[in-house]
């Protein structure tokens, strides 16, 4: 989801959907997720931080972004891309319409809550796995709670607007973030629908 009510979630909610996705495995039982959930008024303030981060500097994720995305990758891209503007009703050719909603990213596009996640830099790249597996837990624990939610690498981006507002400490890598709260369903940003491959796209059977 793309677009949030305002209403914060209750704190017992929270906590339910945190430990709920904590029994998510990882290698050697590490757990090396660290999570900072916001509430309000935490949350805009850390917004207005954010969007002025992105306003005012070029990015620096720590874990770099893709540069470029190769066949079949861009095709994939692309088309996320074309149907969120389409439902949006944002034309390809409209540079301040596409500016506005990627900035509502660093807005965490008003959800009342944000959960900026990172993980020991020690541990190097698999613990990211054992983090991407946890997210999972945490997607799918939303989704029968009834709590919306909207995954963004985005926020990454800015790690010292991040440390300069939330205790995450040097020794750790800022993966992204996830915005928790309550669609708003008259959002036409939330009316975007992506496809996905057949699993034989991804999948090969070996014998």
């Amino acid at each position: 989801m793309r677009a949030f009510r305002p209403e914060p979630l209750g704190r017992a909610q929270l906590d339910q959907l945190f430990a709920a996705a904590q029994a998510a495995p990882s290698w050697c039982n590490v757990q090396p997720w660290r999570v900072y959930v916001t509430e309000p008024p935490k949350t805009q303030a850390l917004a207005e931080v954010m969007v002025a981060a992105a306003k005012g500097g070029f990015p620096a994720a720590e874990v770099p972004f893709p540069i470029e995305y190769p066949t079949p990758y861009k095709e994939r891209r692309i088309g996320c891309g074309s149907a969120l503007y389409t439902a949006m009703g944002i034309a390809r050719d409209d540079k301040a319409g596409r500016y506005d909603a990627w900035l509502r990213n660093y807005g965490f596009f008003d959800a009342p809550h944000v959960a900026i996640v990172a993980c020991d830099r020690r541990l190097g790249p698999y613990a990211y796995v054992d983090v991407g597996v946890w997210l999972g837990y945490v997607l799918t624990a939303a989704q029968v709670m009834g709590i919306d939610t909207c995954p963004m690498a985005s926020v990454a981006a800015y790690p010292a607007a991040l440390r300069g507002a939330l205790p995450i400490a040097e020794t750790e890598v800022v993966l992204f973030g996830v915005a928790l709260g309550h669609a708003d369903p008259g959002a036409a940003a939330n009316a975007t629908r992506t496809t996905r491959e057949p699993a034989s796209s991804n999948v090969v059977f070996c014998s």
